[in-house]
């Protein structure tokens, strides 16, 4: 009985521990393309032409400089950009705001689907 005990022990540790880090996720910026995934990640990147992927759960993101292609997904996501190309969200109540877009209508081609989700000028 102790041995079950000491193994569920050590067992709900691990899972506690990789539901930890989970909650962090990764975010990095590799040349020009920028990738976040994970909860509540709040960071500020610069970028001139690349793609950002945004992906998770309230994370507050602010791109500076020109960005291709934003690719929003998860929920209750923020991204801020300076200016973008082309806009794509899925899930559920994620936001992006833009300054501009490189068109002659200043506003980016833009693609959502899912719930409450929306994109904005600034």
């Amino acid at each position: 009985m102790i041995t079950i005990k000491k193994a569920l022990a050590v067992s709900v540790f691990f899972i506690g521990f990789q539901v930890a880090s989970a909650q962090t996720g990764t975010s990095s910026q590799n040349g020009k393309n920028i990738e976040v995934n994970g909860v509540g990640n709040t960071k500020t990147y610069s970028s001139d032409g690349g793609n950002a992927v945004i992906a998770g759960v309230e994370n507050v993101i602010t791109i500076n400089g020109y960005i291709t292609r934003l690719t929003v997904s998860g929920s209750g996501n923020k991204v801020y950009a300076d200016k973008v190309s082309r806009i794509i969200i899925e899930g559920t109540d994620n936001k992006v705001f833009y300054n501009t877009a490189p068109t002659k209508t200043g506003k980016p081609a833009v693609s959502v689907t899912g719930v409450a989700n929306s994109v904005q000028k600034r």
